[in-house]
This record gives C-alpha cells, structure tokens and sequence, in this order.
C-alpha cells in the first residue's frame, strides 16, 4: 500500500518536473496556510498546509513545502494537500502573467490570468510577525476582502498564493470572513529554479471559467460526504486505500477522500 501511495506522488511530481526555467529564487518565504470549514457532519475543523513561495527578481512560485522538498510520505499534511484545493501558483512579472496549476479528478488545470492588480489600501497598524516588524493594509481581489501585513526589511513585492503588489514581502494575510489565513514561519536564501509547467495532461481553462467550475462541483453541497458525486465511474472501479485511518479512493494517479471538508473558496468571482 505504501508503494502504490508513493507511486501516485511520485507521478504527480513527475508531471510537475517537466517544466521551463524562467528564474531563480533569491530566497524562499515558508508560510503556514490554515482554512477554518466544517466536516461532513458540520463540526468545525481546521484544515492546514505548508507552504513554499520562491521569491526571484522576475518570477515567484508558491507550491506546497511537500512539493519544494519532493517529499511524498504518507501524513496528514499531504492528506490536506487533496482536499484543500491551492493551486500551484506561478507569477511571471516579465510578461505580467500568473499561471495555476489544479487537480480535480479526473483532470488536472492550467489556468492563464493577467497579473491581478490590488488597490491596497495602506494604514499605521503594525505586527510582528517572526521578530519582523510588518505593516497593515486592506484590499479586495477576486470578491473577497483581504487584511494584510507586510515587512518593508524584504523589499519584494510578492505574497502567498496570489496575493502582491505592496512594498514588502506579505508576512501574513487573512480573509476578513477569517477563513483564510496565511502566515510566514521561517525564510531562507536558497536558489531554487522557478518554472513555467507545460504538460499535454493539462486541461487549460481561464480563470473565471476554472472559478466557477471549482465553486460549482466543489461548493455543491454533497462534496463533503460524498467527493465523488459528480464523478461518472463509479467509486467501486476505483482503487482504494487507507492512510492514516482515513479512507482514500486512487485513480488517475490523483486521490479523491471518501470523506472530505466543506470547501472554502479563495476566489468568489
């Protein structure tokens, strides 16, 4: 069981590895990422994933410290990489592009957006956050409202996922709903490559279209009992296996929880 679990990762990785280099990162932002959403039962629960943003001069990419570290041992963190739903996330600033990358079974998404432009709202609160005196801002992007700080000691313009565009790195981001929440643990001056992915597996949608595909399958509400609702085949043509006594369906070299958490979008439009 191991070696079939290891071997779904493994390919996942793989499809990630055949990409183009466009830049090298000047240092590495590791941030946690925390979801507040509710069981199949409706209990509350905290979902969470490490992350990796590699920061260059003409590129960032924001993948899961699991991926960074191509690390594909069976634990709970990269249970909650299935069911959270981040997109690897690549801003390439030379041609003022973001590029995401997704898995829903049974396909995986490349998605092509202009780089988003935030009109960040500065104010005089302040924040330490790992001994880093930050600054507050406020600003709005894809319909939700977003609380940030950032630190002018790291002059890059750059943030988790797809948030950017202030003077400091964003040391930490939260959602004013207080669902989303991004924080900065730790930051190291390693060169890494910072890739543009291509893959004829990728199914390539726009961004409002992949939006509302993910609020629709996802959001729906049976995908917490039942993730694989809207699936065709069906789950007995699957493969199946415990990790870590949670039970997972494996197909497509991708793995679908027979249970999972009530989705939490980043994007409401």
């Amino acid at each position: 069981m191991k070696k079939f679990f290891m071997a779904i990762i493994m390919s996942v990785l793989a499809i990630a590895a055949q990409a183009e280099k466009i830049d090298s990162s000047q240092f590495v932002a590791f941030y946690n990422y925390t979801i507040q959403t509710q069981d199949e039962e409706g209990r509350d629960v905290a979902d969470s994933l490490r992350l990796a943003l590699m920061v260059g001069t003409r590129a960032t990419e924001c993948t899961t410290l699991l991926s960074y570290n191509r690390d594909g041992r069976a634990s709970r963190e990269m249970m909650n990489a299935f069911i959270m739903h981040l997109p690897v996330v690549i801003t390439d600033m030379d041609k003022s592009e973001v590029v995401s990358h997704d898995n829903i079974y049974p396909y995986r998404y490349e998605v092509h957006e202009s780089m988003a432009k935030v009109d960040w709202a500065l104010d005089d609160d302040t924040l330490t956050v790992c001994g880093l005196l930050c600054h507050g801002a406020k600003g709005k992007l894809y319909g939700k409202q977003w609380r940030v700080w950032y630190c002018e000691d790291i002059p890059a313009s750059a943030g988790p996922w797809k948030l950017r565009g202030l003077p400091g790195l964003i040391v930490k981001a939260e959602d004013i709903d207080g669902i989303h929440c991004f924080e900065l643990y730790e930051t190291k001056n390693e060169v890494r490559s910072i890739n543009r992915y291509s893959s004829p597996d990728y199914q390539k949608l726009s961004r409002k279209k992949m939006v509302s595909f993910k609020n629709k399958v996802l959001g729906n509400l049976r995908y917490a009992k039942e993730p694989t609702y809207y699936v065709t085949n069906h789950p007995d043509d699957f493969g199946e296996m415990n990790v870590n006594g949670v039970i997972y369906y494996s197909a497509n070299h991708m793995l679908i929880p027979q249970k999972a958490h009530v989705y939490q979008p980043l994007e409401l439009e």
